[in-house]
């Protein structure tokens, strides 16, 4: 019987039909598949190398808030709220009309008071003003006396000079006449031509003309001295009743300057308060609350028809240009945290990515000083920060479209998560 060889058998796996691989074939699937696990470790290698290097060089931190300026508007005064037309989430330009209030009678008294007020402290200063302008016209009348005194004072002077003078003169030349006799007799009294008594009689005389002389000096010293005083006006030799009278109106000008000082100062105070209190009111005595800034209407705290008395908050307004975000950080998060490189921020259900700037690095005692800040909200504790020192970080961002969209608050709440760079 003819055998016929048996053929190898070939698989078909979509059948589920065994077949015998080729070596060579399963040898090369074998090297490919290792060198794809070899290759894909690699990859997760260096993807974890990556993402350690990455860690070490960045902090993210994952509970930050947007936050930004609130300025409270409150009542200048006391009065009914006629008109609100401050509603949260509206968008209003500086300058836009936000409320208007109706005076109490007591605010326009206060008006008419100041008026008032203002009214008599013009006339005190108005009558000070005269009181100084009589004083000074009295101290230029003494004056005008003083430097004709003055005049005189200086010419007797120069007489007493010329006087003075005349007398050392006249004892130089007496005491020059007596020693010229002295000498010439104790010449005779060494020749014996006349007695010693003689000669001591001359030299007296011509010591006493020598103290005439020195006396006289003495003397004309002292008017040259007078004369130089007066000449500079150092010295004054007015009459005492004359030098009284300028030292008293002197003292009474002073006292009338320092008091149209204070009077002008008390007038100047009065009317800026009096401007103050009219420049608000409109044409109906009403006065107007303006928004200081263009912003977003934040809350509402008072209704059309209510009454209100100074300083009662009105409304708080966000500056939507002016826009942070904020986190509260353990210190050591804080020393590893670089001022100089730029912010990762990735805002809470938005897929861009804004880039921002460290504002501030500070540390706070509890969160109640941070309340005391002028802000929209305040940071919530972190649970893991609950205890320990507080540091709170800012960064400012830009303001984005999406954020100035109405009803949106300049996105002031929104989560965020924000990526520094660490040294």
């Amino acid at each position: 019987m003819l055998e016929i060889p048996a053929k190898p058998v070939h698989s078909d796996q979509s059948i589920g039909v065994p077949f015998e691989a080729d070596p060579k074939l399963s040898q090369q699937r074998r090297l490919f598949l290792t060198l794809a696990a070899v290759s894909l470790g690699a990859t997760a290698i260096a993807f974890g190398l990556s993402s350690i290097g990455y860690r070490l060089t960045h902090l993210t931190i994952d509970n930050g808030l947007i936050n930004a300026r609130a300025v409270r508007l409150q009542a200048p005064i006391n009065g009914t709220i006629k008109d609100f037309y401050a509603q949260p989430g509206v968008v209003v330009k500086q300058g836009q009309m936000l409320a208007r209030i109706a005076p109490t009678p007591q605010e326009d008294q206060q008006v008419l008071e100041l008026q008032g007020e203002i009214n008599a402290i013009a006339t005190q200063l108005a009558a000070s003003q005269q009181s100084l302008a009589l004083l000074q016209q009295q101290l230029n009348g003494i004056e005008t006396q003083d430097q004709s005194i003055q005049g005189a004072n200086i010419e007797l002077a120069s007489n007493d000079i010329r006087r003075y003078q005349a007398a050392v003169d006249e004892a130089k030349a007496k005491a020059q006449s007596a020693r010229l006799d002295y000498q010439r007799n104790r010449q005779l009294v060494e020749e014996g031509a006349i007695a010693q008594q003689k000669v001591d009689q001359l030299k007296a005389v011509w010591q006493s003309s020598e103290a005439e002389i020195r006396q006289a000096q003495a003397d004309l010293d002292s008017a040259r001295t007078s004369h130089t005083v007066l000449k500079e006006g150092t010295a004054l030799k007015a009459s005492d009743r004359l030098l009284s009278q300028r030292v008293n109106l002197a003292q009474a000008i002073q006292a009338q300057l320092a008091q149209i000082k204070t009077l002008g100062a008390h007038l100047a105070t009065k009317k800026s308060l009096l401007a103050q209190a009219q420049a608000p009111y409109t044409a109906r005595k009403d006065m107007a609350i303006v928004a200081p800034f263009s912003g977003v209407i934040y809350r509402t705290e008072q209704e059309q028809g209510e009454q209100v008395n100074r300083p009662s908050n009105l409304l708080t307004m966000l500056d939507c240009n002016e826009l942070w975000v904020e986190t509260l950080v353990s210190v050591e998060q804080a020393n590893r945290i670089d001022r100089q490189q730029p912010v990762r921020v990735q805002l809470l259900g938005d897929p861009k990515t804004l880039t921002g700037d460290v504002d501030l690095i500070e540390s706070v005692s509890n969160i109640e000083t941070i309340k005391q800040q002028t802000q929209a909200i305040t940071p919530a504790t972190p649970s893991y920060l609950m205890d320990q020192p507080l540091v709170r970080v800012t960064v400012k961002i830009p303001p984005s479209q999406q954020q100035a969209q109405a009803h949106r608050f300049c996105g002031v709440g929104q989560s965020a998560s924000l990526t520094f760079g660490t040294r």
